[in-house]
């Protein structure tokens, strides 16, 4: 395989796009929402220009989009090692209806442990940041990453 045919994906975080990538995913949703709607239209009223918009439309894509056909992520939670605290999480992801494809919990080390859950999002109508923020609620657990997922 010819190295400039390969391609590498990368998530990286909204807040830190260079404007006009954010601009493109924009104007990607206003057509959307109005098919009758113009690129000429959509880029003025996002300030920017056509080409910008044609550099970057066929790389930059909310991961939601590409979810559309599958569901299935992983994600690591850091936790506090209390009694229970696994229990309290698959009981959660039930509730939300989400189905655990794989799980590992690891030994606790200075009251804090991590679990590394698989788990398939077909049956909810959660989105991903959906289930991260839910994740996060839950007492005792101190931070949710996406590891990756299946696109």
């Amino acid at each position: 395989m010819n190295n400039k045919d390969y391609k590498k994906f990368f998530l990286i975080r909204e807040d830190v796009l260079p404007e006009s990538v954010v601009k493109t995913l924009k104007i990607k949703e206003a057509l959307k929402q109005d098919p009758d709607m113009s690129i000429f239209e959509a880029v003025k009223q996002f300030d920017l220009s056509r080409s910008a918009f044609y550099k970057y439309r066929d790389t930059i894509f909310p991961v939601e989009e590409k979810m559309q056909t599958t569901k299935e992520f992983t994600l690591i939670l850091y936790v506090n090692d209390v009694v229970g605290m696994l229990a309290n999480v698959l009981n959660k992801l039930s509730t939300w209806h989400l189905s655990v494809l794989t799980i590992h919990q690891s030994i606790p080390m200075k009251n804090r442990a991590t679990i590394t859950l698989s788990l398939d999002a077909t049956d909810t109508d959660l989105e991903l940041d959906d289930v991260v923020d839910l994740l996060k609620e839950i007492d005792n657990v101190t931070k949710v990453e996406l590891i990756s997922m299946t696109i």
